[in-house]
């Protein structure tokens, strides 16, 4: 299935669970999670480039390798890449800047 937003022209596999990523990203602003949509989507690409370094493959070598085997980049994005990238994208939005938006919402409505 393909998605729109964050995700727009990335193939999102069958298994991920808006839901549960809906959970894991309580706190995230907007742009957190368009960075962690955006990490999740360059996976293919990092498994790929690991296996170019397991052959001891790098600079032309990998290019050339990563030419090759282009159709492996790009496949559709899955729950555990979501779940990679959150270990590795955390929310910039702290606990108290929420509360002191929540305060100033409550006081002044909405901008």
């Amino acid at each position: 299935r393909e998605q729109g937003g964050n995700m727009k022209g990335c193939e999102i596999s069958d298994d991920v669970d808006t839901d549960v990523l809906a959970e894991m990203t309580d706190g995230y602003s907007g742009a957190d999670i368009a960075n962690v949509a955006r990490d999740a989507a360059m996976m293919s690409v990092r498994r790929l480039m690991d296996a170019a370094r397991k052959l001891g493959l790098a600079g032309p070598d990998m290019q050339k390798y990563l030419a090759e085997n282009k159709e492996e980049m790009g496949g559709a994005v899955t729950q555990t890449d979501f779940c990679e990238s959150l270990k590795k994208v955390g929310k910039s939005v702290g606990e108290s800047d929420l509360e002191r938006y929540a305060k100033w919402f409550e006081d002044f409505g909405s901008a």
